[in-house]
């Protein structure tokens, strides 16, 4: 099948990897008569090549996973330390109204405000908290505690997590990108080898083999790509997801429609991953891929697949949650 999505790879390689046995068969099936490649490049080395990138594409899910587990830890952590500090402050101003430490309460930063600002505001409520626990003013002696019996040793422990569930998500995004830098460089490596093979068989076999005329698509062939549909998307406050829609493909033979996203304002089809296989016929899609959190945005494109397994990608529509 013609390579569109990355995901094409495993399977346009197999098709390659099939289509090279039965010429080495017909040349003679010896070693000393197999085709090969430049820098005698066996089908053995594509087929070891092949495994590579599957096991690429694979371990690139899991990097990406990783990144969503990363996220979605800071994010709690983050809202619940966002509400201790909006606790304290209403804690502070009942039990000590007109107490000099109200001046020095920090102003409750966004939840999707930088790391920094919040951090620091987390850390000036642990500073008066500490003063206020020093000076043991009768209102709260001997230590102040928010509702639940909540401590300072508590929030300071969480304030600790807070700062290692920052640095997993930066961690997180480090070793998904250069999982990406070392998956393309194996996908381009594999795409050189595949325009090889199509170069040089037909200088191999005689003209009007039956084999040349059966060689895989690397690319769509002309006037098989099917018409691109117009995507659009928005928030759905109820249910609480993102909603895309679209309009019908007039093409026939629309096997199904490929949903795909990537975080963030952008598409990126190197970082993108399955939202939805859809049947013909469908026009809509609700799902929280990439919208697991307030102020997440995330990408969308929706590709048309036909049963000859060309497709085409619509424009992309991007979703964010208030």
């Amino acid at each position: 099948m013609p390579i569109e999505q990355i995901d094409d790879y495993p399977e346009t390689m197999t098709e390659f990897e099939l289509h090279w046995g039965s010429v080495n068969a017909a040349l003679g099936g010896a070693p000393a008569t197999d085709f090969e490649l430049l820098g005698d490049y066996t089908l053995a080395d594509f087929s070891a090549d092949k495994a590579a990138v599957v096991t690429a594409l694979s371990d690139q899910e899991g990097l990406d996973n990783n990144v969503d587990f990363a996220r979605s830890d800071r994010d709690q952590t983050r809202a619940d330390l966002r509400q201790r500090l909006i606790l304290f402050r209403e804690t502070a101003k009942a039990l000590l109204p007109g107490s000099r430490y109200l001046r020095a309460l920090p102003d409750t930063p966004a939840e999707q405000a930088e790391a920094q600002k919040l951090l620091d505001a987390w850390d000036d409520i642990a500073h008066v908290w500490a003063q206020i626990n020093t000076d043991q003013p009768p209102e709260i002696a001997p230590a102040m505690q928010l509702r639940g019996g909540y401590t300072l040793a508590q929030f300071q422990t969480e304030v600790g997590t807070m700062r290692t569930r920052y640095d997993a998500v930066k961690a997180a995004e480090r070793a998904a990108v250069d999982g990406r830098g070392q998956r393309d460089e194996l996908l381009q490596a594999a795409y050189t080898r595949m325009v090889q093979y199509r170069e040089r068989l037909p200088v191999t076999l005689d003209p009007g083999d039956p084999l040349l005329g059966s060689m895989p698509q690397i690319t769509p062939s002309p006037g098989s790509t099917p018409d691109a549909v117009t995507l659009s998307g928005q928030w759905n406050s109820s249910p609480g997801s993102g909603l895309l829609s679209w309009n019908e493909s007039t093409s026939p033979n629309v096997d199904h429609y490929l949903v795909r996203f990537s975080p963030g304002a952008t598409y990126d089809s190197g970082n993108s991953s399955v939202s939805g296989n859809l049947p013909p016929g469908t026009t809509t899609h609700e799902t929280l891929d990439g919208l697991a959190s307030p102020g997440d945005v995330a990408s969308f494109k929706v590709f048309v697949v036909l049963t000859t397994g060309n497709q085409a990608g619509s424009n992309t529509a991007t979703i964010t949650r208030p």
